[in-house]
């Protein structure tokens, strides 16, 4: 047989799980089983037999949800929710009660308590000081020389050279020229004031 009328031939066969015919080209004959993937996914479940937690029937489900399945129905498994019954918490932040499950053990009422909370315990870090100060306002004018006309070039200078000291205290507002003669006081390489 050629190989042009093989590839034209079409054998018919009768799929494993459904018992529908369906026809295969001539290399599949022999290894043709099923006529969909779904079919397939199907005839390989295992089916396992388990016991209802609630209502003491036997059900069954696939193998793979062994250790999940243990209610027969959706109403089944409601009432054993019901049945573990609920926790009252109390919220972190708004310290509002709550109820909530028992395995959760839940700090915050909602996500918008747990954003709250987070914005209270922000810490400035160096890369984001200079932008607070110019949402609040303080970047305006340099403390030392009075320099105001480009208040973009100014600079957040730490008087205790620790950029991990954010407090207003230590943060000091200054043009560039006068922040680099403030380091240049500190760097020892022969340059008198």
């Amino acid at each position: 047989m050629s190989g042009m009328l093989r590839s034209r031939i079409r054998h018919t066969i009768s799929c494993k799980h459904c018992n529908i015919q369906f026809t295969v080209p001539h290399y599949r004959k022999d290894s043709a089983q099923f006529c969909s993937r779904k079919c397939m996914a199907l005839a390989v479940r295992v089916q396992v037999t388990t016991t209802c937690e609630v209502c003491q029937t036997v059900f069954t489900h696939i193998a793979s949800r062994a250790n999940k399945a243990k209610y027969c129905s959706p109403t089944c498994y409601h009432k054993a929710m019901h049945q573990k019954g609920s926790v009252t918490y109390t919220c972190l932040h708004c310290n509002k009660q709550f109820l909530g499950s028992p395995s959760t053990k839940r700090k915050y009422c909602s996500k918008a308590c747990v954003n709250k909370t987070q914005k209270d315990v922000w810490k400035a870090k160096f890369t984001t000081v200079r932008k607070n100060m110019r949402r609040r306002g303080l970047l305006t004018c340099c403390v030392r020389c009075g320099y105001s006309e480009h208040p973009e070039i100014l600079g957040v200078h730490h008087k205790d050279r620790n950029r991990d000291n954010n407090t207003p205290e230590n943060l000091e507002v200054l043009c560039p020229i006068c922040h680099s003669l403030e380091h240049r006081k500190h760097i020892t390489h022969g340059v008198e004031e």
